[in-house]
């Protein structure tokens, strides 16, 4: 392993964690990003920058791949330009992008003529205070695998570098549908613990009073207790999961649930609202500031509550 030449695309908030981790393990890694300064940042601490894509499917032996959503991924990885089409027979790809169960199919099917090991490992936080990017960082991810045993076999112990839990789910696309449900559920826990701090604030308690009481009774959830609360305690909203992404995968699980024929009235309601903050303008912050979002619209502080 030692000597195998490691590749990763893209270097975003997630991504960028998943390079360190590897040069912490002592890899060889060569990096590319559409972000020039991203790649400077990991030049900077060991790593090689790449000019494209392509170059870096050329010279790689293990590939991995973190990019944002389906179209995107696309780009980077059909065509004759792409990297299945020049990566060389033996590469391993392990791709953590967070894209639809279809298009995993697609890469997978595509990896194969092209004799590449194709495994798809999108993640999700694993361990308490450990979601999104606090756990990329920390390096205890849970990732959600699929593709061939063998594929995945080989693929384990790489990735366990990167994260503490990784799990094997079958065929390809089947890691793909369970992360999109995991987010259906995350990101309706987080409008809940929105609309719950919100009239909590109203009626004059504090965040962590409503903390308090959740974490001893039914209102208990991981994301509200472990991701919720402390960016609200450090007004941390700049830096972590997107309402953009969190949107998107509402989208997707939108397609997902049409074409099995599941009606899911909730997960449509979420995705509007998430809609209305990206309308607003706010679809760069964390997605915990819904809580923000939806106390000023009840015209009640919330943050200023924090230290009461």
């Amino acid at each position: 392993m030692e000597t195998q030449k490691f590749g990763q695309i893209g270097l975003g908030t997630i991504g960028i964690y998943y390079a360190k981790n590897l040069l912490k393990a002592g890899h060889d890694l060569t990096v590319f990003d559409i972000d020039a300064d991203r790649i400077k940042a990991l030049e900077e601490i060991g790593a090689s920058g790449a000019t494209s894509a392509q170059e870096l499917a050329k010279n790689s032996d293990v590939l991995f791949i973190s990019l944002p959503n389906p179209d995107v991924a696309k780009a980077a990885l059909l065509g004759e330009n792409g990297v299945l089409a020049h990566a060389r027979p033996g590469t391993l790809i392990v791709d953590s992008s967070t894209i639809d169960p279809n298009t995993v199919r697609e890469f997978h099917q595509m990896a194969e003529g092209a004799g590449v090991d194709y495994v798809e490992a999108p993640v999700s936080g694993g361990e308490p205070m450990g979601a999104g990017i606090d756990g990329a960082r920390a390096g205890n991810l849970t990732f959600m695998c699929g593709g061939t045993q063998k594929a995945f076999d080989r693929a384990k112990p790489i990735i366990e570098q990167c994260g503490k839990h990784v799990l094997y789910l079958g065929e390809a696309g089947n890691g793909a549908i369970l992360k999109l449900i995991s987010n259906l559920a995350s990101g309706i826990y987080n409008l809940v613990a929105a609309e719950a701090l919100t009239l909590a604030s109203a009626a004059g308690f504090s965040p962590e009073t409503v903390n308090q009481v959740f974490e001893r009774s039914d209102g208990k959830s991981y994301t509200f207790t472990d991701y919720v609360m402390p960016r609200l305690r450090r007004l941390d909203f700049d830096e972590g999961f997107a309402v953009d992404l969190q949107y998107k995968d509402h989208r997707l699980v939108e397609d997902l649930a049409r074409e099995l024929k599941v009606p899911l009235p909730i997960n449509s309601l979420a995705m509007q609202l998430y809609q209305f903050m990206r309308a607003d303008g706010f679809g760069k912050k964390d997605y915990a500031y819904a809580t923000k979002y939806f106390a000023d619209r009840a015209h009640t502080d919330v943050l200023a509550k924090m230290e009461e």
